[in-house]
C-alpha cells in the first residue's frame, strides 16, 4: 500500500461533530459542506479499465449496460453502507462500505454469525488482510436492511475517515464471470469476494476514485471511477449476500 494511502486511511473522526471545528472552514471539505453519509445514497456510473480492455479484446460480451454502483442504506449496525455493484458481463456484487476496517470486519463476521445460526456452517469471516478474492460461501444479509429505532441517531454517529476527503474501505460478494479460454464461453465463477476502497472527491459525495480486486479475473486493485446520475433517500431494496445456492 502507498504510503498516502496509510495516511489516507489512519485519521477517523465523528463527521457530525460540528462544534469541534479545527482550522479555517471548521472543519467543512472544500466541496460538499459537512459531510453526511445520506450524500452517498445513489447511483453512480462507474468507469473500470481492466473491464473496458476485456471487453475490447473480445473475451466477454456485455448487455450493453454500463458498470453502475448503487449505495442504499447503511447496514443494520448503522456502519455500513450497503449496495450493489453491476460490471456487465463480469461480475455482478453486493457491496458493503465501511470507514474503517475494523467496522467493516465487524459487519462480515455479523453476517457469518447469521449463517452459523441457520445453520448454513461457514468457517469464520476472512481476515480483512488475506480476503482478496478468497472464495467463500456467504448468505442472506437480512441485517442490511434492519430498521433502527432512531435513525437520525445512527447517521448522525456514522463513522467516516478524514484525508480531506470521505474515504471507505469496501467488500464484495457475488459471482464473477470467469475470462473464457481458447474461444470459449464464459460461465460463472463461484462465490468469491474481494477487496477495494473509494474515495468520494468531496462531502457532496458526487465523484468517487477507488479500486477493486478479484482473484479470478486476474485484477489487484485495478481502478475503478465514478460520477453520481441520481441520489436517493435510503431505500429498502433487498439485497443479498449470497451463498451458492442464493440469487444475488
Amino acid at each position: 500500500m502507498e504510503d498516502w494511502e496509510d495516511a489516507a486511511f489512519s485519521s477517523r473522526h465523528m463527521h457530525n461533530r460540528v462544534g469541534r471545528n479545527s482550522g479555517k472552514g471548521g472543519g467543512r471539505s472544500q466541496r460538499g459542506g459537512f459531510f453526511d453519509v445520506r450524500k452517498t445514497f445513489g447511483s453512480f456510473t462507474c468507469k473500470c479499465v481492466a473491464w473496458e480492455k476485456t471487453l475490447t479484446t473480445g473475451e466477454v460480451q456485455a448487455s450493453g449496460n454500463s458498470p453502475v454502483l448503487e449505495l442504499f442504506r447503511l447496514t443494520g449496525n448503522g456502519q455500513g453502507i450497503a449496495g450493489r455493484l453491476s460490471l456487465p458481463g463480469m461480475l455482478q456484487a453486493s457491496v458493503i462500505l465501511a470507514a474503517s476496517r475494523k467496522s467493516l470486519q465487524t459487519i462480515v463476521d455479523n453476517l457469518e454469525a447469521q449463517s452459523d445460526e441457520s445453520g448454513h456452517g461457514g468457517d469464520g469471516a476472512p481476515s480483512l488482510d488475506e480476503h482478496n478474492g478468497m472464495e467463500k460461501d456467504c448468505d442472506v444479509i437480512d441485517a442490511l436492511g434492519a430498521t433502527d429505532t432512531r435513525p437520525e441517531d445512527r447517521f448522525a454517529t456514522f463513522e467516516k475517515n478524514s484525508f480531506r476527503s470521505p474515504k471507505f474501505w469496501l467488500q464484495w460478494c457475488g459471482m464473477p464471470t470467469e475470462i473464457p479460454q481458447m474461444g470459449g464461453e464464459g460461465r460463472s465463477a463461484p462465490v468469491e469476494t474481494g477487496s477495494g476502497y473509494i474515495v468520494f472527491s468531496g462531502n457532496d459525495c458526487r465523484k468517487f476514485d477507488g479500486t477493486i480486486s478479484c482473484t479470478s479475473l486476474d485484477w489487484d486493485n485495478v481502478a475503478i471511477r465514478g460520477h453520481k446520475i441520481a441520489s436517493r433517500s435510503a431505500s429498502d431494496m433487498p439485497i443479498l449476500w449470497s451463498s451458492n445456492n442464493s440469487a444475488l
